[in-house]
């Protein structure tokens, strides 16, 4: 008895589920991982713009062979002239192997500090996304938590019904069974208990899929609908849908920027160079080596460069992209969030109607149900009444389903954590 207690208690632990523990499972998953990597991409990106301001350093080794006998090291005529009055032999090989180090240090690189600003908005831009994809995939969990309650509602509504004719029929039978009614009767309203058994069964397979789709979003599998109460209104002081939209086409403008830069300021760098010369066959059949090196500062001017103006020209179309798709997108939104709202206030009536003709459905069935049971009304007629019932019953539960789902749009195009809106 205690571990079947037990169990039954496990049980109540694991269906107790809130909507916030489902919005909690959302940033384990990966679909929110990704977006996590996708941050941590556009950070590595910035990174590799700041390397460039530091030095290169590489280590270097090589051997030459040459076709006829060359110095280990540049030597100037004075030197050659010392060395020849001193007899001392000029270092001359045919084959040179050269080991050494390289440095370059950047000085003035114009377009850096522009794609650093690039970087710092793609990282911006890659938050954003993060927020406003974990904003829609709560959104589609209370769309579906939504539409598992209606299908709920309507199964229960289903089954009243499906209740009701029952009872209807077992006093059906009696008359037919009594000749007091033809048997065509049983057939007509096992027809529509058959028909209820169809829709019914119809229902189980869509909250399955709402399940099966719960569960793709959060790895949770939940077996009834969460209550849900709106705990908080929305905040509505901007259109935060359209904020990765405005962070693209700031890095863009700032990508044609970058590019003309480097298309129209030199690049000024420290370079330097040593390196140690060796040869083991010199003219005069002995080893020899000479330290050579040098420092320099370097400018680099591009004077005429067709695929750099072919990268500004691609720049600038992608500007006017994400500026028509902004435009377009604020539109689209702004349009879209005043239409919920209308049809939110619209909802709220409707629920109210739909309450009051549920009940006045209610009440015209149980003197159907009288009606029918005299003789005063048909058996059409009488089915017609628990038809309209249901109707009413299923208007009503889709209006809460309805509500909220726009909620949850208004939720997502606003920025808000439904966290905070819905528990």
């Amino acid at each position: 008895m205690k571990r079947l207690t037990f169990i039954l208690l496990t049980n109540i632990t694991l269906n107790a589920t809130t909507i916030t523990e489902l919005f909690d499972a959302l940033s384990r998953q990966p679909l929110t991982q990704i977006d996590i990597i996708n941050t941590q991409k556009a950070k590595v990106i910035k990174d590799k713009i700041n390397s460039s301001y530091y030095p290169k350093v590489d280590l270097f080794g090589d051997y030459t062979h040459y076709n006829s006998v060359t110095n280990l090291k540049p030597i100037d005529p004075i030197t050659t002239a010392k060395l020849t009055q001193n007899n001392s032999a000029i270092p001359f090989a045919q084959s040179i192997e050269k080991i050494g180090i390289k440095i370059s240090i950047p000085i003035f690189i114009k377009e850096l500090s522009t794609l650093n600003k690039k970087a710092n908005i793609l990282i911006q831009n890659a938050k954003l996304k993060k927020r406003l994809n974990l904003y829609q995939n709560e959104a589609l969990i209370v769309g579906y938590n939504s539409s598992f309650e209606y299908l709920d509602n309507l199964l229960l509504a289903l089954n009243q019904t499906k209740k009701s004719l029952e009872t209807t029929r077992k006093n059906i039978k009696i008359s037919v069974d009594l000749e007091r009614t033809p048997a065509i009767a049983l057939d007509k309203i096992d027809e529509k208990i058959n028909n209820l058994n169809i829709s019914i069964n119809n229902i189980e397979i869509q909250k399955n899929k709402i399940i099966s789709n719960i569960e793709q979003l959060t790895d949770i599998e939940i077996k009834n609908p969460i209550k849900m109460q709106l705990v908080s209104n929305i905040n509505k002081s901007e259109i935060f849908a359209l904020k990765p939209l405005k962070t693209a086409l700031k890095a863009s403008n700032l990508d044609v920027k970058a590019t003309k830069e480097k298309r129209e300021y030199p690049k000024v760098s420290l370079n330097m160079m040593w390196s140690q010369n060796y040869t083991n066959n010199t003219i005069n059949n002995k080893s020899d080596s000479e330290g050579y090196g040098y420092y320099q500062i370097g400018l680099n001017m591009p004077i005429y460069n067709k695929s750099l103006d072919s990268d500004i020209e691609i720049s600038k179309i992608s500007v006017m992209k994400n500026r028509l798709q902004l435009e377009k997108t604020k539109q689209n939104l702004e349009v879209e969030a005043k239409q919920l709202e209308k049809e939110l206030k619209l909802l709220k009536i409707s629920k109210n109607l739909s309450l009051k003709n549920i009940k006045n459905r209610e009440n015209l069935l149980k003197f159907a149900k009288v009606s029918f049971d005299t003789g005063r009304m048909t058996e059409e007629e009488y089915l017609r009444y628990e038809d309209e019932l249901l109707q009413s019953k299923a208007k009503y539960y889709e209006i809460e389903s309805k509500k909220w789902q726009n909620l949850a749009k208004l939720a997502v195009i606003y920025g808000n954590d439904l966290k905070g809106v819905i528990k």
